[in-house]
Order: C-alpha cells, then sequence, then structure tokens
C-alpha cells in the first residue's frame, strides 16, 4: 500500500449527467493555498501518491479527481476497459463542479491546477471557457495534440465513419482501429518513462486494483480528443494567467508542435516553457535526472510573486 503523507480523504460527487465522480484530497491543518492535480487517460488518483506527497510536503493542501469512465469513478459503457467521453467538456465540467463543490469552499490562499496529458487539455479548456478563480497553472506533456500514425484528416475521416456506422445500429463506440482492453505492456515497450521503478509500481497498483484499469480509447473519444486539442491551441490566448509549460523533449504520445504553436498563441508575459530533454511522455514519473528537472521549474514557478494584469 502507497504510503501518503497527509490524511488521504475519499469520496464521490455527481458530476453531469449524474455520473459518479471519485475524488481523494489532503487538507493542511492550517491556511493553506492548494494544488488541484488533474491527471491523464487511463489513470487514477491512485498512481499520484508521490507527486501529491511533493506539493503536501511544500505546505500545500492536495485535490485530486478520476475522470469519468476511468479511474475509480464510473464507467461509461458496458465495457468497463473502453476509454469513453460522449463530449470533451463532460470532462471540464466534472472539473468545474469539483473546484467550485469541494475546492473552493475551503477558502484557500491559493489555487494551482496541475495537469498532466489529456489533464492538462481538461485544464487548458477549462480556463479557456469557465469563469474561475485559478491564480496559476502547470500543464505537464499537455494533449494538446496527439501523435498519430496517419495524418490527422484521414484518422478523422476514418474514425467519425466508424462511429457513424456504430450510431446507426445503436451500439457502443468501438475500440479505435488496433485497441484493446487493459494492457499489461512490459517496461521494455513502454513509451511513458524511463524509471522502471516508477513504472513497475504503476503497474503493480493496477493489478492489486483491477477496477481502475482501463484499455484503449473509443472512437468517439478520439474524435472528442482531436476536436478538444485543436480548441486548446487556437484559443490558447484566453488564458491569461501564469502558465508552466513543461514539454518532454523525447515526446511520442502527444504533439509537441502542438504544444509549441499553443505557446506561441499565448501572451509571452503570462507563459513560462521548460524542454526536458530526452524525457518521455510522463516527466513527473522519470528517472530522478529529468525528474528533478520538471520539480525544479515546478517550484520556482510555484514560488514567484506574480502580479496580475489589471
Amino acid at each position: 500500500m502507497d504510503v501518503w503523507l497527509g490524511n488521504l480523504q475519499q469520496n464521490q460527487f455527481s458530476g453531469i449527467k449524474n455520473v459518479n465522480i471519485s475524488y481523494g484530497f489532503m487538507q493542511q491543518e492550517q491556511p493553506s493555498p492548494a494544488v488541484i492535480l488533474v491527471n491523464g487517460r487511463i489513470e487514477s488518483y491512485l498512481k499520484y501518491h508521490e507527486v501529491a506527497n511533493e506539493f503536501y510536503s511544500l505546505g500545500y493542501s492536495v485535490y485530486m479527481l478520476d475522470h469519468r469512465g476511468q479511474g475509480l469513478s464510473q464507467r461509461m459503457l458496458s465495457n468497463p476497459h473502453k476509454g469513453h467521453v460522449e463530449e470533451f467538456d463532460h470532462y471540464v465540467a466534472d472539473l468545474a463542479t469539483f473546484i467550485e463543490t469541494i475546492v473552493q469552499p475551503n477558502k484557500h490562499l491559493q489555487q494551482i491546477l496541475l495537469g498532466h496529458s489529456m489533464g492538462g487539455a481538461i485544464c487548458t479548456r477549462y480556463l479557456q471557457t469557465r469563469p474561475h478563480s485559478i491564480d496559476k497553472v502547470i500543464l505537464a506533456s499537455p494533449m494538446h495534440g496527439i501523435c498519430l500514425p496517419a495524418p490527422q484528416w484521414l484518422i478523422l475521416c476514418v474514425t467519425q465513419t466508424l462511429e457513424g456506422l456504430s450510431r446507426l445500429f445503436n451500439a457502443e463506440s468501438k475500440y479505435v482501429l488496433g485497441g484493446s482492453g487493459y494492457d499489461d505492456a512490459p517496461f521494455a515497450e513502454n513509451e511513458l518513462t524511463q524509471s522502471q521503478a516508477r513504472y513497475s509500481q504503476f503497474r503493480q497498483l493496477y493489478q492489486q486494483q483491477p477496477s481502475i484499469q482501463l484499455g484503449s480509447p473509443t472512437n468517439a473519444w478520439l474524435i472528442q480528443a482531436i476536436k478538444a486539442s485543436g480548441q486548446c491551441v487556437r484559443q490558447a490566448s484566453m488564458i491569461e494567467i501564469p502558465t508552466l509549460l513543461l514539454q518532454a523533449g523525447a515526446e511520442t504520445i502527444v504533439d509537441n508542435q502542438a504544444q509549441d504553436y499553443f505557446a506561441k498563441n499565448m501572451l509571452t508575459k503570462w507563459l513560462k516553457k521548460t524542454v526536458i530533454e530526452n524525457a518521455r511522455h510522463e516527466v513527473l514519473f522519470e528517472i530522478e535526472e529529468y525528474r528533478e528537472q520538471a520539480w525544479q521549474a515546478i517550484r520556482e514557478f510555484i514560488a514567484k510573486e506574480d502580479r496580475q494584469a489589471q
């Protein structure tokens, strides 16, 4: 069992369309700033104990949620291994509810969002589309674009056709082409991290708690993800709070070029971009050489006093 530095409390709330959303939090005893961890596809907040502990040790209260359709939250289809969402904005709406009803009532000194991968896209869309009181945001390998095996227009054409056929026959959305249920891939084949220890912890957790296992995404998820990632980039200038973008130099899962376009579209005064050369997708779960670079950038970013524009 992984050790949590604070008293981890776990509960659920009702997300949009009455989907049960699971969350956990560790609250400091004294008034404190808060960090809201927004994880990526296939993940659960249970995986984030090491990241949560780091923030807790820095004096932050920590809040985490599992997105609809994954982790400990309610699954969306009869096959629980399908990574599915009807609309990407449902993720955003759940995050808004979480912040408004669980985080904000505790009146923290500051609120910082940290989103990884798909969670980075959710945070980006939240800041672009919702009124909020977030002070800063950290985007770790955000899904502002997806590395695809063929041109995006072709992938969309095929995927939309397949999804249309499923709806025509009133069937559940199918896995993307080549997709399958949960895959306990060996370390040597993984594209997430070069840390064998952290990768093994992740896989052991998912073996110990099979209910959090998730497989490939559905066609519907991919359509929604491509649409949302494009909106993230095009509407980057709508984010007007200090933003730290952590980019993995050896990225193969999300599109670094899309992150670069996002950065170009943001007002320079708000953005700090840090490239961690040779790091893979999960910069916060990498070997120490790369992970410490990410944490150094985070510590400097959250410690900096920023004057926000009036």
